[in-house]
């Protein structure tokens, strides 16, 4: 590299670096001369381009690096600069995946250890905010090579993904070293603790996993994320062992928004059920009838639900809720007994929609469409090329991915298809038990020694109509007056006498 090139990455490197992203590499650590086989390279478009790019015009930049890297090789002089300038370009424009795909490549030639660095600052804010390609990345960049010269939080980013990996690959001995590396109170030594909790019931060895999960939340730890699902975790662990009052506070504490906690909301509305406390639990249970939960719907909600209803003797209620299912999983049901192909049962993929990992395979399919679509800007800019060049790239990973997503809707299928039939059987149970119940309850009625409606009326409560309006920061505290009917003669009971 030239003087020149080199006084303008130093001036570079001093004066600009983007908000959540650290200064580019110092260039005191300059790439290697080029040779004398290298020394009629044309660094033309290398120059225009890191002139363009020093005044942050990063989308005149690209095609110029985009020249440079697609008319030599990697030995050429310069060459894993323009690439490093190229993605980092990418990246500032928003083009995530382009950019992670140069990076990546860049990274596994081992270049420059600062411009390798820098890479893997790029590829750790990607992981924490926003959707990635995990292969890419994490596992065949991150997971794939040393980097015994990192340093500092990126060093603890780099031991905590290949710790993790070692153990999913049943290479626990090798997880532990790189997980002893991780410093002790950052933010990656409490993931590994949440690694080591959930590896702990996968084993069955809950008593030990509870402690470690209690110490994530007892922390100085500031991401909040990863406390929520410490705590989903914990609450889920002590809802097993009947300490149902405890889980419910852990539920209540997590901060995440209220619109993406309708799992949360159905698991303490069985909290409440199981301590006996049916109107709350059907509180929680009617914010699902608001407008931002109704893609949310599970089977568990209709089961609970007829429940709550049948222990207060609201038989019809409870008979509607059984209606309600086979109303609302009809179709799904139907595409099941015929032997639908996937494709056909539309009701079944969107419920498949919710499952975490095809989540994040469709966030990242969005996210690559979306991309592709802005690349248009480089071919009206006459940069043709170039914009091949991109289009290309998101094309062959957009068919990747949407192979990848059907590949993992397959597995699922079977087995969400086998748990929506074993509800059925539940549902066409729960009609039985409610019919059973309802003649069971003349015998009962008459035996009865309190006045219900007298019991109703001492409590004192005030009650406030329903408007129709669903509030988002209420959802969470909804709760619904269910007068015990247990006691009531209803009309339909004199046809069991």
């Amino acid at each position: 590299m030239n003087e020149r090139i080199a006084i303008l990455l130093i001036v570079f490197c001093l004066g600009l670096s983007s908000p959540g992203m650290a200064a580019l590499p110092d260039t005191a650590e300059q790439p290697t001369k080029p040779q004398d086989s290298q020394a009629q390279v044309d660094q033309t478009s290398f120059f225009k381009g890191y002139e363009v790019f020093e005044k942050q015009s990063y989308r005149e930049a690209c095609p110029y690096f985009y020249e440079y890297v697609s008319s030599y090789t990697p030995d050429a002089a310069d060459y894993e600069w323009a690439e490093f300038f190229l993605g980092v370009s990418l990246k500032r424009m928003g083009y995530s995946y382009a950019a992670s795909d140069v990076l990546a490549r860049l990274v596994s030639r081992k270049p420059n250890p600062r411009i390798a660095e820098y890479s893997l600052e790029i590829f750790e804010a990607m992981s924490m905010n926003q959707a990635f390609d995990y292969d890419l990345i994490i596992q065949q960049t991150v997971c794939d090579q040393e980097y015994g010269y990192v340093e500092g939080d990126l060093a603890d980013f780099i031991h905590y993904h290949q710790g993790v990996y070692d153990w999913e690959h049943g290479f626990f001995s090798w997880g532990d070293d790189h997980f002893t590396k991780i410093k002790v109170g950052t933010k990656y030594y409490y993931q590994y603790l949440n690694q080591k909790a959930l590896l702990k019931i996968y084993q069955n060895r809950i008593d030990e996993a509870v402690p470690l999960l209690k110490q994530i939340l007892s922390s100085t730890c500031t991401d909040e994320h990863l406390k929520d699902e410490a705590r989903k975790t914990l609450a889920r662990l002590l809802y097993e062992k009947k300490k149902y009052k405890e889980s419910d506070l852990l539920y209540q504490a997590i901060e995440e928004n209220i619109l993406a906690q309708s799992q949360n909301l159905l698991e303490r509305a069985w909290a409440h059920y199981r301590m006996g406390n049916p109107e709350k639990a059907m509180g929680l249970l009617y914010a699902f009838e608001a407008p931002s939960f109704r893609n949310y719907l599970t089977p568990e909600y209709y089961m609970l639900k007829s429940f709550i209803y049948k222990d207060v003797c609201h038989y019809q209620n409870a008979l509607s809720v059984v209606d309600e299912f086979k109303g609302h999983y009809g179709k799904a049901l139907s595409g099941i007994y015929q032997r639908d192909g996937i494709s056909e049962n539309k009701e079944l993929l969107l419920l498949l929609l919710n499952k975490r990992k095809i989540k994040l395979t469709w966030d990242f399919l969005q996210l690559l469409e979306q991309e592709r679509s802005r690349c248009t800007e480089f071919s009206k800019d006459g940069s043709d090329s170039f914009y091949r060049y991109l289009d290309q790239i998101y094309a062959s990973q957009i068919a990747e991915s949407t192979s990848d997503l059907q590949g993992q809707i397959e597995k699922e299928y079977e087995k969400y298809a086998n748990d929506l039939l074993q509800y059925e059987e539940e549902a066409h149970m729960m009609a039985y038990e409610i019919g059973l119940d309802m003649y069971q309850r003349v015998n009962q009625y008459h035996y009865a020694e309190e006045d219900e409606s007298e019991a109703e009326a001492s409590r004192g409560i005030v009650v406030y109509p329903f408007q129709g309006e669903f509030w988002n920061d209420e959802l969470a505290d909804l709760k619904v007056e269910l007068p015990n009917r247990c006691k009531n003669l209803e009309e339909w009971d004199i046809f069991f006498k």
